[in-house]
């Protein structure tokens, strides 16, 4: 039987994103960002939610897009392309 925990309690964030595909990382840092900017706007404060986890989103794209720009094939956008 499936569960909507794709993932074990003791696994860490940096992690899980390995096994995430590029746009479900982008979905959730989008929705970070969104909940961040609704909180602020409320309490006139400025706060960062999981700045360990955007970082670690941030890392993780960066990695695949080095490794895609440095296949046999590199796709546009990529240095030297």
């Amino acid at each position: 039987m499936g569960s909507c925990v794709p993932f074990a309690d003791e696994e860490p964030f940096s992690e899980r994103v390995k096994n995430l595909k590029n746009q479900d990382l982008l979905e959730i840092w989008e929705e970070t960002q969104q909940i961040e900017n609704l909180l602020r706007s409320e309490i006139q404060a400025e706060i960062s939610l999981a700045p360990d986890y955007e970082q670690t989103i941030i890392d993780e794209l960066r990695l695949r897009s080095s490794r895609q720009c440095l296949s046999a094939a590199p796709p546009k956008g990529c240095p030297n392309s």
